[in-house]
């Protein structure tokens, strides 16, 4: 399914090169019995043995939608990812975190981390760290050599790069079981039938399909959940996977694939068993972000009693979002 670790750690230019191997055998040793499932979906739905990792030095977002840099399954089986993209991952990985650390969680609970420096020490570099990520929707840069990355990494940055880099791959592994599952839920095998009848899928069947995706990966990486593999950093990476595709577009929701929030509500009802786990105010952190990123003027809440009532508000704030962006789709704005 994979190239030796030696052979994955010679690919790329960019930082988050150095996460490839771990990312793999994360992927592939899930659990015990995950490799053999591997093969079985390889052997009977045309899953390709190898995952195509591409290096170009280029936006994610292209010109023409049809060569975005964004992770996919072809009709065939074969897995595509590029690096850039990869990078971006672990950009919002790490400054996300930083970011509801330092700018939420800290200074609610008045307590700072155990990084041993002051509350709000790491905040400026997570939002240098999130704004660089974000340019890498439209432009490439080379990762700033005064940012934390994965590469190289200061021992005062220790303690969040080795955290995000948890983060990080933990959202790849619920990246690549996401297109695992097209494979899984017999998708591939629907489109190509279509095809062979000159037919393109429906979007509210396309729809269907990217949820039943979602509910797989979900699924699978929860029983990956261990030690070293905890509830919070595999909730965090699914969240984080989900909301790198938030920022590609100023619209929440789409024609072709669940609502953001949607999705991310999955996740977080399947994983959170407290209305004041983390993950819940994450998930806020996100949503906010994107808010003031697209300039929504959102009266977003100040004050609420818990981390799953803030997402909440915020997400009912988003309804009406939604109703306008329905109504410019079909027209009747």
């Amino acid at each position: 399914m994979s190239d030796t670790p030696d052979e994955m750690n010679l690919l790329g230019s960019q930082p988050v090169r150095v996460l490839e191997a771990n990312v793999l055998a994360w992927f592939e040793d899930k659990y015990p019995d995950f490799r053999q499932e591997l093969e079985a979906i390889g052997v009977h739905l045309v899953l390709s043995r190898r995952i195509k990792y591409y290096c170009d030095e280029a936006p994610i977002l292209a010109h023409d939608h049809e060569h975005h840099m964004i992770p996919y399954i072809d009709r065939s089986g074969q897995i595509g990812l590029h690096e850039t993209f990869m990078s971006y991952v672990w950009a919002l990985s790490y400054s996300f975190m930083v970011i509801f650390d330092e700018g939420f969680h800290g200074p609610k609970i008045d307590k700072p981390h155990g990084h041993g420096y002051p509350l709000g020490h790491f905040l400026s570099r997570g939002y240098s760290t999130l704004n660089y990520g974000l340019k890498l929707l439209h432009e490439f840069q080379p990762w700033p050599e005064s940012l934390p990355s994965p590469e190289q990494c200061s021992e005062e940055d220790q303690y969040y790069v080795t955290r995000a880099n948890g983060i990080y791959v933990c959202a790849a592994d619920f990246i690549l079981c996401h297109e695992v599952a097209h494979a899984a839920c017999g998708h591939l095998a629907n489109q190509s039938e279509a095809a062979t009848r000159g037919e393109i899928l429906p979007n509210h069947e396309i729809r269907v399909m990217e949820h039943e995706a979602d509910q797989w990966a979900l699924s699978h990486v929860i029983k990956g959940i261990r030690e070293e593999r905890s509830r919070t950093m595999v909730g965090f990476g699914a969240i984080a996977g989900l909301g790198a595709l938030l920022f590609l577009k100023s619209e929440i929701t789409s024609s072709t694939h669940p609502d953001t929030d949607d999705r991310m509500i999955s996740v977080l009802n399947t994983l959170c068993s407290d209305s004041r786990d983390n993950l819940w105010g994450v998930a806020a952190t996100f949503f906010i972000a994107w808010t003031f990123g697209f300039e929504k003027g959102l009266d977003l809440p100040t004050e609420c009693d818990t981390y799953e009532a803030l997402f909440q508000e915020i997400v009912g704030l988003l309804t009406h979002l939604k109703r306008q962006e329905d109504l410019r789709r079909f027209g009747l704005d």
